[in-house]
């Protein structure tokens, strides 16, 4: 069949992308001159950057929030815990975007997150403050499902890595830009003034997002609209299953040696905090190189194989980590090896989840988001009673266990489904 057969119901989008590499797909939109898809993945990724701004923001300035608020900063982690949890929440709104649309979503996303920022910032209490983090936690598990849906959707799965990893980079952009541009606002203007910063930033990446993304064409709400729904394609698809058991894994390893890393940083080398602040930018480096080796090696070597390897290799980095006890440089080198291949694991693996049940993306995606947030509360827990009582070393090995099992578990039974890639739209 000629393509002159798709043009009444299709828009052309644009040639080869200067700025993502990826070339033209055939959208399904309503608009009648969709945004080049370059420009898509700009301006999701700024929202993105936003959310995740407002997200990590609160590690580097725990204890300027504490003094300002007046509380011990023991109170502000309490916060965040109870932040973390409420990525459990993730499978209540998944159906959120099959429902209304990915592109609906994300924009009542930004609003909300916007709302929390703002309201924290005109009246800014010790309560509001903690509100305010849990709603920026659920506008985050509101707006990613729907936007790795969203590229789910919108690019070829031969190319989805690189468009995956250029909406990362906003992970990586929130303590590397994001943090230092609100550090500024903290000092100059007081804490409050970086909730008013992030509020106003969420409005305006909101209506772009709402005026310039194209609307797919869904003649009937996708599988998992409601919770009944969500909770039937759940239980009929084990691949769900080993995906988030996956993720539970996988985070859970990193978050057994994330953890406790700054305490065995601190008691091996005594590092004063200036310099573990300054360690801390080791992170921010590895997940940068991690998000652009993920994008440039999955479309070319397979999302599997790229993943599978680098999940034994972060396995190798978490047993080798506790070695280097009695060389600074050694550790902030291995260190780096271990953020890099797990960046390269998951952003180079979410290309993959969004294809192994394409009919129900939002779905997959809002079930792994809240396994990993499982996972992490459960690194949380076990990395300080692993540290404390059998000390470092023991983090590492059993992080690399973790790791390795989770690895195994990907390349027995996760991959990508047998629906096409377009079968959803």
């Amino acid at each position: 069949m000629s393509l002159s057969a798709f043009v009444p119901s299709y828009k052309i989008g644009s040639n080869c992308c200067p700025v993502t590499g990826l070339s033209a797909t055939l959208l399904p939109v309503t608009n009648p001159k969709p945004t080049r898809l370059s420009w898509q993945l700009i301006l999701i990724t700024l929202a993105r950057l936003c959310l995740n701004t407002g997200l990590r923001m609160v590690y580097p300035f725990a204890p300027a929030f504490a003094r300002q608020l007046n509380v011990p900063v023991t109170a502000v982690y309490r916060l965040v815990t109870l932040r973390n949890l409420s990525g459990l929440l993730s499978p209540l709104f998944g159906p959120l975007s099959e429902r209304f649309g990915r592109k609906a979503t994300m924009f009542g996303a930004m609003l909300l997150f916007s709302a929390g920022c703002l309201l924290v910032w005109l009246w800014p209490s010790y309560g509001l403050f903690g509100a305010a983090l849990i709603i920026i936690s659920i506008a985050k598990v509101i707006y990613d499902p729907a936007m790795q849906a969203y590229v789910g959707e919108m690019v070829p799965y031969q190319q989805r890595g690189w468009a995956v990893a250029v909406t990362e980079f906003s992970w990586a952009g929130a303590l590397l830009v994001g943090g230092p541009l609100l550090g500024i606002a903290i000092e100059q203007q007081g804490w409050s003034a970086s909730f008013f910063w992030l509020g106003l930033f969420g409005v305006i990446t909101a209506v772009f997002l709402y005026k310039y993304l194209p609307k797919v064409n869904k003649k009937i709400p996708g599988r998992g609209a409601n919770l009944t729904d969500y909770l039937r394609v759940v239980r009929q698809q084990p691949v769900i299953w080993a995906a988030m058991l996956y993720m539970a894994l996988l985070m859970a390893s990193n978050e057994t040696v994330f953890l406790v890393f700054g305490d065995w940083m601190e008691l091996n080398f005594g590092l004063s905090l200036v310099a573990l602040g300054a360690s801390a930018g080791v992170i921010g480096g590895a997940e940068i190189v991690g998000e652009l080796f993920a994008g440039w090696s999955v479309d070319r070597f397979g999302k599997r194989p790229v993943v599978i390897t680098t999940a034994l290799l972060n396995a190798l980095a978490c047993l080798l980590l506790p070695l280097t006890a009695n060389n600074l440089t050694a550790a902030l080198v291995a260190y780096f090896a271990l953020f890099l291949t797990f960046e390269i694991t998951v952003v180079g693996g979410i290309p993959l989840m969004t294809e192994i049940v394409p009919s129900a993306r939002s779905v997959v995606m809002s079930s792994i988001l809240a396994a990993g947030a499982l996972g992490r509360a459960l690194g949380s827990w076990l990395g300080p009673f692993l540290f404390t009582r059998f000390g470092f070393s023991s983090n590492g090995l059993v992080s690399a266990i973790i790791t390795a099992v989770a690895a195994l578990l990907l390349a027995l039974w996760i991959r990508e489904g047998s629906e096409s890639v377009t079968s959803n739209q």
